[in-house]
């Protein structure tokens, strides 16, 4: 089974942008990194515009990826990505889904963002799109740039409620997405099809012992509206959890979510962190120096129990 490091790599506190931006979370990175080496774990960092703008991370991610200990790829904040849109320049707090873009607005920005990042590091070959914005227009774009991977897919998530472009549609739809790697379409982007590239989405996987993905008891689940009963139903039945690292994970997770795959044939795991979860204040994750280091110790705990049950290293780009 492989295991798959991914890092949005952004400015503080994104989710209180107003227009101005700080970045005292990358002094984290070199520990954060040391650790994934420790493990034998190559990270993939998926880098916002305005951490090109920090010389030292740059040289640090620069050496990281001559090495071969790590991948550079681009995450995509409309927010922090020029040309902008009027509505963002009048509310700069804004903080619209790139799936909400024109076609044309997006394209802009995913130009500007791949050749300043190919610039320093090289063609990038793997992106996210901030908040899991995608569509599938957006993987064809992609594609037609020459990137190789998205990451931006979190299957069983319905993201519709979540608001961002003033007037406008809200997040994709995830529900039906297949949990494992797989070529999307451009007209259904949770369907296999023509865009271009692979998808590697997030691993969110039901690690109840009596489910197993892609079975009619999970898809069925999965398309049910939000209510009180589904979130008991999923908390006696399907336990659903996300590889990513909260206040609310447990050691156990992990080897969950391993059984979980391996029962359902999975052959590929993808986490995800910000880097701003990494470093004391400067997300609402980790308000703490305690919650910051609560954080690095489920990180060597999981990278622990994942070595230990053989599982295998790799980037995004080396999976597609």
């Amino acid at each position: 089974m492989k295991f798959i490091i991914t890092v949005d790599t952004e400015g503080d506190n994104q989710w209180q942008y107003n227009g101005r931006l700080t970045l005292r979370n990358l002094r984290a990175l070199p520990r954060f990194q040391r650790l994934c080496e420790q493990y034998g774990f190559a990270p993939t960092y998926l880098l916002a515009r305005e951490v090109l703008q920090d010389a030292t991370t740059v040289k640090a991610l620069l050496d990281w990826q001559k090495r071969g200990s790590a991948e550079i790829g681009v995450h995509l904040e409309p927010w922090t990505t020029p040309p902008f849109m009027a509505e963002e320049t009048e509310n700069p707090a804004m903080q619209a889904f790139p799936s909400e873009l024109p076609l044309e607005w997006f394209s802009r920005k995913l130009e500007v963002l791949t050749a300043e990042v190919a610039e320093r590091f090289g063609a990038p070959k793997s992106f996210r799109a901030a908040r899991w914005g995608v569509s599938g227009d957006m993987l064809r774009r992609l594609a037609e740039l020459g990137y190789g991977v998205d990451c931006s897919v979190t299957p069983k998530i319905d993201w519709r409620r979540q608001r961002g472009l003033a007037g406008g549609p809200g997040g994709p739809d995830f529900r039906e997405a297949p949990p494992g790697p797989y070529r999307p379409s451009v007209e259904n982007v949770c369907r296999s099809g023509g865009a271009g590239l692979l998808e590697v989405p997030l691993t969110v996987l039901h690690t109840g012992p009596l489910v197993r993905e892609g079975s009619m008891a999970a898809r069925r689940f999965a398309l049910l509206p939000e209510s009180p009963a589904k979130r008991l139903l999923d908390r006696i039945v399907f336990r659903t959890k996300w590889l990513r690292i909260s206040p609310a994970s447990r050691r156990g997770d992990w080897r969950a979510i391993h059984r979980a795959a391996a029962r359902s044939g999975l052959e590929v795991l993808e986490f995800m962190i910000h880097s701003s979860e990494l470093a004391p204040g400067t997300s609402p994750l980790t308000p703490t120096e305690r919650d910051a280091e609560g954080v690095f110790r489920r990180l060597e705990e999981m990278f622990g129990d994942f070595r230990a049950l053989g599982v295998t290293g790799c980037t995004l780009s080396e999976i597609a």
